[in-house]
């Protein structure tokens, strides 16, 4: 199993070299890229890993970064070029925070400090790495506040990286606005606004021109949200084994004026975290589609529920059909966890061998 272990670098007297370091890295970057618009303008040809390697050759003796981050840095290029279909921009110390990407065999890693390249940099070890990791790559990156940190993929043996298996159980989860995340056994996970909480603070330094204030309160914004995630994530893929969650598409949203609370609820990095922590449970997180459920009564399945924008204030509603009262949030969380039973049995039939007809005996 891979893993990624984060480490902040006591950089208080590094960081001139860290710079040094990334401003090479973007003298690189900004070579393999001129390469590559060169080589497609002239003959329409693409550049490959092996011309920007020719190209490159030697050139660790002129900088200093080693040979396996030249090439890490170029390679990276050509991916992001191939990826996007155009032009990807140059890099430059200003628009760009520093990174300084490193293969494992040119870094080793001490405990309370790693050395890289000949130069020693003191981290906080916060947590252990694993019994037997391996290092595979690594790289050095800085945040908006200037502040660097190391970043190491890991290799780690199975039994090692799982965690205690999660109950044989699953569950149906809601994304929201005002309640974060509903789940189909009545559980409500909601947090304050953080975007509406700070947003004074915020445009205060903003109008007053202070840049250091104003990343400071982005970057607690951001770190409470993803304390938050981290935590509800946890707590589901701890206690469920199969997940479905909504497929509330959040790009779509952020064009409307609900836009604020979307992007502030942060779905896409809960739905990837709850991914790895399910993952090293041995359980699964699927998508699944939330169309029509905040209409559809979860018990008869008939579409009687109050709809439209005036019906968003509407928070529970009883079925003319059945009878059933619902709570607005819970009966769209039972309906995902309805529909995604369902989506996974037809996966195990479509997956199954020929003339089968045993569920059970089926893994997805």
């Amino acid at each position: 199993m891979v893993l990624t272990y984060r480490y902040r670098l006591k950089d208080g007297n590094q960081r001139d070299k860290l710079k040094k370091l990334a401003g090479q890295v973007n003298f690189v970057w900004n070579f393999a890229n001129e390469i590559i618009r060169e080589n497609w303008r002239r003959s329409r040809k693409y550049t490959s890993k092996n011309d920007l390697h020719a190209l490159t050759k030697g050139a660790s003796r002129e900088l200093d970064i080693n040979s396996q981050t030249i090439q890490a840095v170029a390679y990276e290029c050509l991916l992001r070029t191939q990826k996007a279909k155009k032009r990807v921009r140059f890099r430059t110390g200003r628009k760009n925070l520093g990174w300084i990407p490193f293969n494992g065999q040119t870094a080793k890693y001490c405990g309370d400090y790693i050395t890289y390249h000949g130069l020693k940099f003191r981290l906080w070890e916060h947590r252990k790495l694993p019994a037997g990791a391996e290092i595979k790559t690594g790289s050095f990156a800085e945040d908006s506040r200037g502040r660097w940190y190391l970043n190491l993929t890991l290799e780690v043996a199975d039994e090692i990286a799982m965690l205690p298996l999660a109950p044989n159980l699953d569950i149906g989860i809601d994304p929201g606005i005002k309640t974060v995340l509903t789940t189909s056994d009545g559980e409500k996970f909601e947090r304050e606004n953080l975007t509406r909480d700070f947003e004074e603070k915020l445009a205060k330094a903003q109008r007053h021109k202070k840049k250091r204030l104003a990343k400071a309160i982005h970057a607690k914004i951001k770190n409470k949200r993803q304390d938050w995630n981290h935590k509800a994530s946890h707590s589901l893929s701890k206690r469920y084994n199969t997940i479905y969650f909504g497929d509330a598409d959040s790009s779509k949203l952020a064009q409307t004026r609900m836009a604020k609370g979307v992007l502030d609820a942060g779905w896409y990095q809960i739905f990837v975290f709850l991914q790895y922590k399910s993952l090293r449970r041995g359980g699964i997180v699927l998508k699944v589609s939330e169309k029509f459920s905040t209409v559809t009564c979860s018990a008869c399945l008939s579409r009687c529920g109050p709809s439209g924008l005036s019906g968003l204030s509407i928070r529970e509603w009883t079925c003319q059909s059945c009878g059933a009262v619902h709570d607005r949030d819970i009966n769209s969380a039972i309906y995902i966890l309805r529909s995604g039973r369902g989506t996974l049995r037809e996966e195990r039939v479509s997956f199954s061998p020929k003339g089968s007809t045993d569920y059970n005996a089926i893994s997805v």
